[in-house]
């Protein structure tokens, strides 16, 4: 370490043995073991050691090039009781190969740092962390290693049994409960290789479960599973469990970015691995999880950040890597949804003529009005480039050259409900969003290979808030609450701001092939976009996963929509759409639209040939969402659904557009209704909503030539022949007027969304037209649609 260390007090351990370190200078007193200590310690064929530790330190400290990080209220000794020890037995041996062998048991230890501080920001603090566990394993220790004879090689397995691992601020805390683990490494290399210290782990086995993932809001109550008031057991956001086998290389090397600090360079290959997240016994599962990944100079220094603040910084050079889920199960059945893989690059690139980087600085404090302690994570971060694919019934869609950048701050504080100088807190972990500065871009869509043509898709996903491009400037927060609608689960409230939006909702690619160029499309820009969710609840149902919100209300103020270019496009004008929803959800559920019939009506492969459809039999993988958005009735100004279109606005000085200056459009309290009062309380009931079911498949798709003579690849065909994929021709793909059922087999395959939008009532109270200087005047008085049943089969693919 950087700087000397100094413990307050040591508490006596059970077998009498006492030592005490004092501080600059280090210092150790040495004391001879008294008759009842060397009473415990027996070697026949070893030597065993049995002791009771208690140990206490007010602080320890790392000081790197001058700045110093600081661990306060060190504690190791007793998970049950604070004042007491922690039970250890040693068994040493060694075998006949000269290793050195260590048997050991540990029961009832916590080790627990009361706070962390940094010594450039004395005032606030990252919080506490505590772990319990008790452990029963062996370490082997013999010389030489895999690069030569100097090193060591070490054999190690154990298991941990009564597990807690928390995190404590202002008296709240989130914990993992009941945790256990097995862990086996065998053959692990330790050696010094130059200047570098290389550790090799060439196969790392494990298994592990999270009981619970708890939450307190009662200073009295720590690292403790029930209530100390009323006896009952904290609330559980579910349980956690996996298994994994990989192998690891790893190389430390002293110095930081700048002089002092520490150098990690390390590539681990996952080879197998699985994660569940239960919820009241149901389960979400990604398993057959492989991949690897690499990362190449991950600095860690105590530093200052871009703003002069104290920190501690994890800086990276760079990290590359890919993931492969082969199957992701949800619901009460256990029904896949389909495999999922991920490639990306973490790398220095620059957005927009700014050049980012990838970097952590970690700070204390949180939030200021949550209290002293919490984090504040300075970040910085620059995906150079992802591609995320998704597979179900062996037929594949790419989600090709996704980039993301931005520069910010993240709070994390936990917190318990209340307001404090005018902020609103609720129970839970608060993650916070501070000046965030951030966006991102998808070039397109690939169907069927890494190679395919890019096409688009992507708008198809905007009913799911998912934009092909959007950057943005973001403050607020999203605070996680333990409990679901019922029993374990998550409940989430937020309140989030975004400002000088632009966001696509079509665009083109940004790459074609031969570099950049200025993205098109259809833009909503100069946009500032509030939104506030109250209890809404994430669970794991029979179904699948259902997402219901309590109460939610929102204010979106598009300044210009534009087509072309973001910046200088034509504009269709202002839009504010403003959106109040109570009792809205989503669930989604395993398995796409199955059986359909495109182009046509019948449910039967014969009665959708006659009606000159094509019977497609998507499969039993896919994805299902189903929506649910009950509007409700205005209550006031800021709670209501409505929508607004602003033309002919006045120019400022500058050329901008002022808003509220121009004739606009207004459909006034937008709200749904079951169409009457069915529950006798005087008033309608609201419980259907606007229904939405989009489900979501990987499928080969019928798509005919809309003109005679060659298309834009030089193919020829004629009005109305299909689209047959044949890899011995040039383009990839020929026309056929009459496919046989073999050339049928070779449709190009699309990115399919089957729709089915429904409601039984949706009314608009007013349609006002206003003028800037003669004010509203009330168009229509009242509109009511009923009965609306629309369904829809798109498919994306490529266009020549």
């Amino acid at each position: 370490m950087g700087a000397p260390y100094k413990i307050k007090q040591l508490a006596p351990m059970a077998t009498g043995l006492f030592c005490a370190v004092l501080a600059s200078p280090v210092v150790a007193d040495m004391k001879s073991l008294d008759d009842s200590t060397l009473a415990n310690i027996s070697g026949q064929s070893g030597l065993s050691v049995e002791l009771d530790l208690g140990l206490t330190a007010d602080r320890l400290s790392y000081v790197d090039d001058g700045n110093g990080i600081h661990l306060d209220g060190f504690r190791i000794g007793s998970a049950v009781d604070p004042s007491g020890q922690a039970f250890h037995l040693i068994r040493i041996d060694v075998e006949e190969d000269a290793s050195l062998n260590l048997d050991y048991l540990v029961k009832d230890r916590r080790i627990e740092f009361g706070d962390i501080r940094l010594a450039g920001a004395p005032g606030v603090s990252m919080g506490g962390i505590f772990f319990d566990h008790s452990l029963e394993g062996y370490l082997n220790i013999r010389q030489g290693s895999s690069v030569g004879g100097a090193g060591y090689t070490f054999d190690s397995a154990y298991t941990m049994t009564g597990g807690r691992l928390g995190y404590r601020t202002n008296g709240n805390e989130v914990f993992l409960d009941d945790i256990t683990m097995n862990v086996e490494a065998l053959g692990v290399n330790l050696d010094v290789v130059g200047d570098t210290l290389a550790l090799n782990a060439p196969r790392i086995t494990g298994d592990w479960e999270v009981g619970a993932i708890r939450y307190s809001s009662n200073p009295l109550n720590h690292g403790v599973s029930v209530d100390s008031g009323n006896g009952q057991p904290l609330p559980s956001y579910g349980s956690l469990s996996g298994s994994y086998e990989l192998s690891s290389s790893t190389s430390l090397t002293a110095g930081g970015r700048s002089a002092e600090g520490l150098r990690i360079d390390n590539e681990t290959v996952i080879h197998s691995a699985s994660f569940l997240y239960r919820d009241d016994g149901k389960a979400l599962a990604l398993r057959d999880i492989t991949g690897v990944y690499r990362i190449n100079d991950l600095r860690l220094d105590v530093a200052t950040d871009w703003q002069n603040r104290s920190a501690l910084a994890l800086t990276l050079g760079s990290m590359d890597g890919e993931f492969s889920i082969g199957a992701i199960e949800v619901g009460g059945n256990g029904k896949n949804i389909g495999q999922v893989n991920v490639s990306f690059l973490l790398e220095d690139q620059v957005f927009n003529g700014r050049s980012y980087s990838n970097a952590i600085y970690l700070q204390g404090g949180g939030h200021p009005d949550a209290g002293q302690q919490g984090l504040r994570l300075a970040t910085e971060w620059s995906l150079r480039l992802a591609d995320f694919s998704y597979t179900e019934d062996g037929n594949r869609v790419i989600f090709s050259g996704l980039q993301s950048w931005g520069q910010g701050d993240v709070t994390v504080n936990v917190t318990r409900e209340g307001v404090t100088n005018g902020t609103e807190f609720f129970d839970g972990l608060r993650i916070g969003f501070e000046d965030i500065r951030a966006g991102y871009r998808i070039n397109g869509l690939r169907v069927g290979s890494d190679d395919a043509p890019l096409q688009g898709g992507t708008e198809l996903l905007l009913a799911l808030g998912f934009y092909p491009a959007y950057e943005f400037e973001l403050d607020g927060h999203v605070t996680l609450g333990a409990g679901g609608a019922s029993g374990e689960g998550i409940t989430i409230n937020s309140d989030v701001s975004i400002r000088n939006g632009k966001a696509a909702i079509i665009a083109v690619p940004y790459d074609e092939g031969n570099g950049e160029i200025p993205q098109k499309g259809l833009w909503i820009t100069e946009l500032d976009y509030d939104a506030h969710v109250r209890d809404m609840t994430v669970d794991v149902s029979q179904e699948g996963l259902a997402v219901i919100k309590g109460e939610s209300w929102s204010t979106m103020d598009i300044g210009n929509l534009r087509i072309g270019d973001k910046e200088s496009g034509q504009s269709f004008g202002r839009f504010v759409i403003q959106k109040y929803e109570t009792g809205s959800s989503m669930t989604v559920v395993p398995g796409g639209a199955g059986d359909v019939c495109a182009g046509g009506m019948g449910d039967s492969p014969s009665a959708c040939a006659a009606s000159g459809g094509v019977w497609e039999t998507r499969g039993e993988e896919g994805l299902t969402v189903r929506l649910k958005q009950v509007l409700a009735k205005a209550i006031n100004e800021a709670r209501k659904n409505s929508l607004t279109w602003e033309t002919n606005r006045q120019s400022s000085g500058v050329g901008e557009a002022m808003n509220g200056t121009g004739t606009s459009l207004v459909l006034n309290d937008i709200h749904t209704s079951d169409g009457g009062d069915f529950d006798g309380d005087g008033v309608d009931d609201n419980s259907f909503g606007l229904r939405t079911d989009l489900s979501v498949d990987v499928y080969q798709t019928r798509v005919v030539k809309k003109e005679d003579g060659p298309d834009a690849m030089g193919v020829t065909g004629n009005r109305g022949d299909e689209k047959i994929m044949d890899g011995s021709s040039t383009a990839g793909y020929r026309y056929v007027s009459n496919p046989t059922l073999a050339e049928a087999d070779n449709r190009p395959l699309g990115f399919a969304v089957k729709a089915r939008s429904r409601f039984k009532e949706l009314s608009i109270n007013n349609i006002d037209l206003v003028h800037p200087v003669g004010g509203a005047q009330t168009a229509v008085y009242g509109v009511k649609m009923q009965n609306f049943d629309i369904k829809a089969n798109l498919t994306a693919t490529p266009i020549p």
